[in-house]
């Protein structure tokens, strides 16, 4: 190294000592520039890697916010959509509930009879006075009627008991693990939640095959289906005669579940931005926008299925019909 600086100087030709001494300082004092600026970059990238540290953290960070946000978004609109199954739920615990208050009535009624005919009976009534008690209180039709009071009580106390149960995971899906269910009577609960609780009382047709279990999240793919069904409703709150119909089929190694209704059907302008954040055909007050785009969250990042939509047009009728299509089987995903 040393020869080849001095050739590029030119010391080895014998030049002056004086020229010999000025070039060794020129060198001297490129290598410590050259030093100088290798700290210097140094100094820069240990600075630039300080900022990219705590730019990661700032993104990891800003990825967890966004994280839980989105946690809170789909709570949110679980709880407005729990909200639109209020009235039919209502509906339905009112006749099971109503069943056992008139069941409990009637065992009050009846423990009074017994307890006055076992007051008789420890009075020491002759046997013709204690018949005679007997057949005044009707004990023997009581008797016969004690077990049929009391298992009707016990269905509709299950009946309640099931109702709970199926609000508890539609309410709580994230505390849920993947299960196998009936997807034909999930589906027939929403359907009939919703009809109930709403106030067009549309003609609902429901097309099922006998059964179909499948492994899933049964809650994410209730909050699902309320929404479709809810957004098919209000699809149709200008309709003289709304139908709607949810029609289950198989096809290969797919579920789909098509929600129907016979409203105005969708703009082709609004295809492109239907399953995005905030965007809502409704008029203010009656829809976030959110309630789609969860739906597609959920159908393929939770549930490993898809989500869309198309319109139809068919013997003078139209509207829309969203497919919601899930595995049959368990997929890796789940």
């Amino acid at each position: 190294m040393t020869n080849t600086l001095l050739k590029q100087v030119g010391l080895d030709q014998g030049l002056p000592s004086q020229f010999e001494e000025n070039a060794w300082v020129e060198v001297i004092q490129r290598m410590d520039d050259i030093y100088t600026d290798l700290v210097r970059y140094q100094i820069e990238l240990e600075e630039k890697n300080t900022e990219l540290e705590h730019a990661y953290a700032d993104l990891t960070q800003a990825h967890q916010d966004l994280k839980d946000a989105q946690r809170q978004l789909i709570q949110s609109e679980k709880m407005a959509s729990l909200g639109r199954l209020v009235a039919g739920v209502a509906h339905e615990l009112n006749n099971p509930i109503s069943f056992v208050f008139a069941n409990m009535h009637a065992l009050l009624s009846y423990e009074q009879r017994f307890r006055q005919y076992l007051d008789g009976v420890h009075s020491n009534f002759s046997v013709d006075k204690r018949e005679a008690l007997r057949k005044q209180l009707r004990i023997d039709r009581i008797l016969e009627d004690i077990r049929p009071l009391i298992e009707g009580s016990m269905e509709g106390a299950e009946r309640v008991s099931e109702i709970v149960k199926n609000l508890r995971q539609f309410s709580t899906p994230a505390s849920q693990k993947p299960e196998s269910f009936d997807l034909v009577v999930l589906c027939q609960r929403t359907a009939h939640w919703l009809v109930r609780s709403s106030a067009l009382e549309p003609e609902l047709t429901q097309i099922f095959p006998e059964t179909c279990v499948i492994y899933n999240y049964e809650g994410y793919v209730s909050q699902i289906l309320v929404n479709l069904i809810q957004n098919a409703l209000d699809a149709m709150e200008n309709q003289a005669k709304p139908k709607l119909t949810v029609h289950l089929l198989t096809e290969n190694e797919w579920v789909h579940v098509e929600v129907q209704d016979n409203g105005l059907g969708i703009k082709e302008a609004d295809f492109a931005k239907l399953f995005d954040p905030f965007y809502t055909t409704k008029s203010v007050g009656k829809g976030t926008g959110l309630g789609l785009y969860i739906s597609y969250g959920l159908a393929t990042e939770h549930c490993g299925g898809a989500l869309s939509a198309r319109n139809y047009y068919q013997q003078g009728e139209n509207g829309a019909i969203f497919r919601l299509s899930l595995p049959l089987k368990a997929g890796a995903n789940l």
